[in-house]
């Protein structure tokens, strides 16, 4: 019998207990980490395709470009779950058993970084046009975002390339130009989103104004500005600690296949949450002012609203005032609708009658 094996009650070798040892904390960092993180992912696709519902029932005569925005994010959300899905068959059914195939990158892995950096961009692009309409189309702010944005695309597309071609988790740890291309993608992403949120607080609170219904509604809209950034900036920050600390296992994955479904579900909650603020804007007195460019009004498709001086009130829908919608001669339904407002009899005083005025002049 060879020397370091133990052997069985059936005079069979076993495995030493210290190599057993070390090869179940493998499988406990490594394909429980992924396991763990494509679980949860798939949860988080879950909420997003739930978004997409509420936002297809809500903005159906949404301009196309924003429709285009909304349906490549979702599937791009799904191709994701997919190749997790792969990802995860892959790295541990299909070599159960055989530890030496534990160190393989699958494929999929890598296609799966991809699809995470370009939600990202998109995401991140997306918030920078907000920034854009806010400071009034001014792009001098707006273009460092989008090129930090580009590059951490750029740096998500050279580590699916070596993560291909390498196909080990050591010699793509180890090899010094994909560690700091990798380390720098994600860098890039944590601070993209700080500057985000910075920039939209700033320009937010700046357009704050003495009118308490407006100053309620940027104040919702901050308090979702540092929601979203907080959550996807620190989903991205602890991937890059797990990274930088831990490389030689697989939490950093479990971590990054997360990330590119709250981006999606960031997206989709902004705007789906329109609504609920046009509803707090609609109720609001006709002495408020303009509420500032947040949502461009192409974005949108909320019903417009005008109440005139006599108590009636005018609702137009915006998917029939579209000029890609109408033809020439074509009637455009409009719905008018009367405010009365009515009293007790308790509260009406009775006017005073002959008998009763004669009554007073004598007193």
């Amino acid at each position: 019998m060879p020397s370091g094996e133990n052997p069985s009650p059936f005079g069979c070798p076993t495995t030493p207990p210290a190599t057993f040892a070390m090869s179940e904390v493998n499988i406990t960092q490594d394909y429980g980490a992924m396991l763990i993180g494509g679980l949860l992912a798939f949860g988080l696709s879950g909420c997003a395709n739930m978004q997409f519902i509420v936002y297809w029932r809500q903005y159906s005569c949404e301009a196309w470009r924003a429709k285009s925005l909304v349906i490549a994010t979702w599937l791009l959300d799904l191709c994701h779950s997919a190749f997790v899905a792969v990802a995860l068959w892959d790295a541990i059914i299909v070599p159960f058993g055989d530890m030496s195939k534990l160190d393989n990158i699958p494929w999929s892995v890598g296609l799966a970084v991809q699809l995470t950096a370009m939600i990202t961009f998109i995401v991140q692009s997306f918030f920078a046009y907000r920034i854009y309409r806010l400071q009034r189309k001014r792009i001098i702010v707006v273009i460092p975002i989008v090129a930090l944005a580009f590059v951490r695309l750029v740096a998500a597309s050279v580590s699916m390339g070596e993560m291909i071609r390498l196909q080990s988790y050591t010699a793509f740890v180890q090899h010094p130009y994909t560690n700091r291309i990798f380390t720098l993608g994600l860098i890039l992403s944590a601070v993209v989103d700080i500057m985000i949120t910075i920039l939209l607080c700033y320009f937010l609170r700046k357009n704050r104004t003495m009118i308490k219904t407006t100053t309620r509604i940027i104040d919702t809209l901050t308090l979702w500005t540092i929601r979203n950034g907080s959550i996807t900036c620190a989903a991205a920050i602890a991937t890059l600690i797990c990274w930088s600390v831990m490389p030689q296992n697989r939490i950093f994955l479990g971590l990054h296949f997360v990330i590119a479904k709250l981006y999606a579900i960031s997206l989709l909650a902004t705007l789906n949450s329109r609504t609920r603020i046009r509803d707090g804007r609609q109720q609001s007195t006709a002495t408020d002012g303009p509420l500032p460019i947040v949502f461009p009004e192409e974005w949108g498709n909320a019903p417009v609203i005008s109440r005139t001086q006599r108590g009636y009130s005018m609702r137009l829908d915006p998917c029939q005032l579209r000029a890609g919608n109408l033809k020439q001669g074509q009637s455009i339904q409009v719905n008018v609708e009367q405010i009365v407002e009515s009293k007790f009899d308790d509260d009406i005083e009775p006017e005073p009658t002959v008998e009763s005025r004669t009554e007073d002049s004598a007193a």
